[in-house]
């Protein structure tokens, strides 16, 4: 106990340094997208929403195959308008997006660069390219450093939620531009100890970037994927307490969710001299289906856009989650998925097979959190079904992994015993 009393203000040092550091980071970042000229940006831009209104037929959907995947036309549309700083606007004011100031809108740090550089086909096609390329190589280290099998589960897993039309659209990007090169440091630099001492860090830093770029499509993919690497890279060292870890890493990714985007509504109170983070919790309230009305955006004449729905009742938050699970064929997948783990526990008891995997209740939580998620953002969940189901590729990953784990012959390292 005296020694933790001792590291305490270190620690609390490190951590208050961490995130006044992001804060400082993310405003910089802002900063530099919308101190690029305006003429090099505004009218491709301009050209942008115009061939986006043109897409915007069919419902506002693309099919492959005979499988409707939803774009999101409208926020797409929104984001190359805030493209554009208002006149008059000081740089400062430009960089909190007052028209939609309770997010950060860090896509417009790679965002408004890349129009700088080229059109709408381009940046779709660097978009598409800079994914494939940390896609590729998520994919060979899976296979590499865990085998085979989770890089062709980890594939199955994005299939199964539409990611084919994900580099479309900055709307859906953001997660996988964090949730990818995320997945691939761990892998990298899970064998180094300075790494493994610093989890709690990177997951820290992994949430604020989450809220950092992302409009609230689907942030738990962020948390999920690494999270199972991490339990499967521990589970071939036969090292345990995966639950623990899970519940750990899963606050330190919470507090930089949390606490970076309570950063923004901060700083966007006192550049644009209004009361930011009111307006956000009341947004928060709408959200998880608690009052009828919530905010979209304000106008430069301070004029507020509303967005109002019924309340949910208490069955519809139930059934928001499920709404979300049985669209676009998952819930097949899900019960497919439990049918295979279903058989594997009744060969390994009646064969013997000799282990059991490593934290399997760790697995399990893990492939409920986008549940508890959903549930918890009720409102959200029911309108935006169509694209929050995209929070599923965590589930069916772990559900995969545990099958990974189940069908496993391979005995792990035992650990070493206390006292050396």
């Amino acid at each position: 106990m005296r020694q933790l009393l001792t590291r305490l203000p270190r620690l609390a040092l490190r951590w208050a340094a961490l995130f006044i550091g992001l804060t400082a980071l993310f405003t910089a970042l802002m900063i530099a997208a919308y101190a690029i000229p305006e003429r090099w940006v505004e009218g491709r831009a301009a050209e942008a929403i115009v061939q986006l209104k043109k897409e915007n037929t069919g419902a506002g959907k693309i099919h492959i195959g005979s499988r409707p995947i939803f774009m999101d036309y409208g926020t797409e549309k929104r984001m190359y308008g805030y493209v554009k700083r208002e006149a008059g606007d000081s740089l400062f004011r430009s960089a909190q997006v007052p028209h939609y100031a309770r997010y950060w809108h860090g896509y417009q740090a790679y965002l408004r660069p890349a129009l700088a550089l080229g059109s709408l086909a381009q940046v779709r096609w660097w978009n598409a390219l800079c994914q494939a390329a940390m896609l590729g190589l998520l994919l060979g280290l899976l296979a590499q450093r865990l085998g085979l099998r989770y890089s062709v589960f980890f594939g199955v897993s994005l299939m199964m939620t539409g990611y084919i039309a994900v580099p479309l659209l900055m709307q859906y990007s953001g997660v996988y531009l964090v949730m990818l090169p995320a997945a691939n440091l761990l892998l990298l630099l899970y064998g180094k100890p300075w790494f493994r001492r610093h989890l709690p860090e990177y997951f820290f830093t992994v949430g604020a970037c989450t809220v950092f770029v992302d409009l609230l499509t689907a942030p738990i993919v962020t948390l999920g994927v690494p999270l199972v690497i991490l339990l499967l890279l521990r589970a071939k060292e036969g090292e345990p307490r995966g639950l623990r870890i899970v519940i750990g890493q899963s606050a330190a990714w919470g507090a930089g969710y949390v606490s970076l985007w309570f950063a923004k509504w901060c700083v966007a109170s006192a550049v644009l001299g209004r009361n930011e983070i009111l307006i956000s919790i009341w947004q928060i309230f709408f959200r998880t289906g608690a009052r009828a009305k919530g905010f979209v955006s304000i106008t430069a004449g301070e004029t507020v856009e509303m967005q109002e729905a019924s309340p949910l009742s208490a069955f519809q938050r139930i059934l928001a989650p499920f709404k979300t699970i049985y669209a676009f064929g998952i819930a097949e997948f899900l019960l497919l998925c439990l049918a295979l783990i279903g058989l594997a526990i009744y060969m390994r008891k009646r064969h013997g097979k000799a282990q059991k995997p490593t934290g399997k209740g760790a697995y399990w939580l893990i492939a409920a959190a986008p549940m508890l998620w959903m549930f918890a953002l009720a409102q959200h969940t029911y309108i935006h079904y169509w694209f929050t189901y995209r929070n599923l590729l965590v589930t069916v990953f772990a559900l995969l992994a545990v099958l990974g784990q189940l069908y496993s012959t391979k005995k792990p390292p035992e650990a070493p015993a206390e006292g050396g």
